[in-house]
């Protein structure tokens, strides 16, 4: 179970390291960095690496490299970041959490009052602020403080995906017409994985998408329709928009709290 976290007043501060000793989702974590590393190396020395003919074959293979070398290593960074991150758990001893409300529902393990969208998480042991789900794959809750780096996770994986399916199920489908013999088992596991990668990483990134777009925090505040959308889209990723919203090493800040993030 993580450390618990001090009591703190008026808007929320940077976290320690978090981190949940939980073994399959460590093994979990561990067997997404042994994926992606490994559909890397697999890439490079497979397809990538032998020599190509010419100058131009040289320079392809390489952009190529870096390229799939950048989205995993991005993919990763975020990966790292969410696994690292508090999500949002409340403070332990603080009786109430942040924007609770005075005889709010109270949680049975706790014993705090939760805010609107905490709930008890029993991997992490804690209540976690407006709280997705909890992550095997990334050995964390999903919550408010840690949203945005899974989003950057889920995008880069797809990313990095979809680039070794383009790279592989082209030539593979160019091959099979002209009857050709099917690519080396390495090159064949590694387009059924990036498969399954891509789909499975888009489908949680527009399911996360669509979470922060219609979290009830903005109308809350007042806004409706794509402006609400866009305010909760800002209050995830951090103010203001730029291009650190796709960077994994720039952590979010905090939004400026309104009267329902007060302490009670």
């Amino acid at each position: 179970m993580p450390a618990p976290t001090p009591a703190h007043k008026g808007p929320r501060q940077p976290r320690r390291v978090w981190f949940v000793r939980d073994p399959l989702g460590l093994a979990c974590a561990a067997a997404t960095w042994l994926l992606l590393l490994g559909g890397c190396a697999v890439l490079l020395r497979e397809l990538l690496g032998p020599a190509r003919g010419g100058a131009d074959g040289g320079a392809h293979g390489g952009a190529h490299g870096a390229l799939s070398l950048a989205l995993a290593g991005l993919a990763l960074a975020a990966h790292t970041r969410t696994l690292l991150t508090d999500p949002g758990a409340l403070p332990v001893g603080a009786g109430s959490g942040l924007g609770a409300e005075p005889g709010g529902p109270r949680c049975s393990v706790c014993d705090l009052v939760r805010p609107p969208g905490a709930h008890h998480c029993p991997v992490c042991g804690r209540c976690i602020r407006r709280v997705d789900h909890h992550c095997p794959w990334v050995n964390n809750c999903v919550g408010e403080d840690n949203r945005k780096f899974f989003l950057l996770f889920t995008l880069y994986t797809a990313l990095a995906a979809l680039h070794a399916l383009l790279l592989l199920g082209v030539p593979a489908l160019r091959g099979y017409a002209h009857g050709r013999r099917a690519p080396r088992a390495p090159l064949l596991f590694l387009l059924l994985a990036a498969l399954y990668g891509f789909l499975f990483a888009a489908v949680m990134l527009a399911l996360q998408l669509g979470t922060v777009c219609t979290d009830r925090t903005a109308r809350a505040r007042g806004e409706r329709g794509w402006r609400a959308a866009w305010m909760n889209l800002r209050d995830a990723l951090g103010h203001p928009p730029s291009l650190a919203w796709l960077s994994p090493f720039a952590s979010p800040r905090p939004p400026r709290p309104s009267a329902r993030d007060r302490v009670v």
